[in-house]
């Protein structure tokens, strides 16, 4: 047993996955990592959030966690036959196809997309390419729209590449532009980023324009580590029967996740909230648009994910090192 506690991981499961085309690893069964699943769920209540990256040594759970967040997510109303998931109610952010359609716009309940880039993917597959009748085929960021990307070992990842992918992610549109022609699509997606340090470090600049970092460490306590060998052992050997086994929970946490959705918008924040949240900026020396925005987006969905319409300092202080813990600070 000693011998399986050290060496079976969460990585080993992305292989098993891929050999055996199982369904993801619920993120209830994740042991431990409570700040790590808690900022996954309330990513799954605010969108308006931003984009979120998770930082761990190899094994510990990061696209795991990310992957079971897929049965956590609602659905959404989509038209049908649209590549990029266009609301049909929402006729300002249509892509060129839908606005051009002389029929009516048919919809179709569908779960949250949640894609995940593949490591080494060309930027055709990346960001879409034009055919021979010169029309778009959508890339992972047009799949993505009203959804999430993950991508994991974020850090391989190509600079440039990556600075495109969160620049079209914070427009919320992406426009391509050859000599086949333009063509422009809504492309509204949070990045769900993980990273290995090992594999090499992120420039500051890149890692600011994340609104929340989770930084998270291996798992030592023995009980703890024989309760993830059980777990992984079980979904080995009947995926399906693991699954469900957390139904239950899983369901919970879906009905939490569907009804702040429903709430985050109407939650008030009281201005003593407000105040707190320019001190800590303050003191800190984050006072700009993008650490607020950030600060302020995770304490609405932390307000939301706990079922109340009014914000507290606590809801502030449970967010705040994971918003504002990366950034650097101004000098004295």
């Amino acid at each position: 047993m000693s011998d399986d506690i050290d060496t079976i991981t969460f990585t080993d499961l992305s292989k098993f996955r891929k050999k055996k085309q199982v369904p993801p690893f619920p993120i209830v069964g994740i042991v431990g990592q409570h700040i790590m699943k808690k900022t996954m769920l309330l990513l799954a209540s605010n969108p308006s959030m931003g984009n979120i990256i998770i930082i761990g040594e190899a094994g510990i759970g990061k696209s795991t966690a990310a992957r079971g967040l897929r049965d956590i997510l609602p659905e959404v109303e989509c038209v049908n036959g649209c590549f990029y998931n266009c609301d049909p109610k929402d006729k300002n952010n249509l892509c060129q196809d839908c606005k051009s359609s002389v029929a009516e716009l048919n919809s179709f309940g569908k779960r949250v997309p949640l894609h995940e880039l593949p490591i080494g993917a060309s930027e055709r597959r990346i960001f879409g390419g034009f055919d021979s009748q010169s029309r778009l085929k959508p890339g992972f960021v047009g799949l993505a729209n009203r959804g999430y990307l993950i991508l994991a070992r974020v850090n391989l990842l190509d600079h440039d590449i990556l600075n495109r992918i969160l620049d079209i992610s914070e427009s919320g549109i992406y426009k391509s532009s050859s000599d086949r022609g333009d063509f422009v699509h809504p492309a509204k997606f949070n990045v769900i980023a993980t990273m290995n340090p090992e594999d090499g470090e992120l420039d500051q600049e890149v890692l600011e324009r994340f609104s929340l970092v989770v930084n998270i460490q291996s798992i030592k306590d023995i009980e703890e580590r024989i309760e993830i060998v059980r777990r992984v052992e079980a979904y080995r050997l009947n995926a399906d029967d693991f699954i469900i086994r957390n139904r239950r929970e899983m369901e919970a946490f879906a009905q939490r996740v569907k009804r702040a959705r429903d709430l985050v918008n109407r939650v008030d924040m009281p201005k003593k909230v407000q105040d707190a949240m320019d001190n800590i900026l303050k003191k800190v020396g984050q006072e700009n648009d993008r650490a607020r925005n950030a600060l302020s987006q995770a304490t609405l969905a932390n307000t939301a994910f706990n079922d109340r319409v009014w914000s507290t300092v606590d809801d502030v202080a449970e967010v705040a090192d994971t918003v504002l813990g990366h950034r650097e600070r101004e000098q004295e």
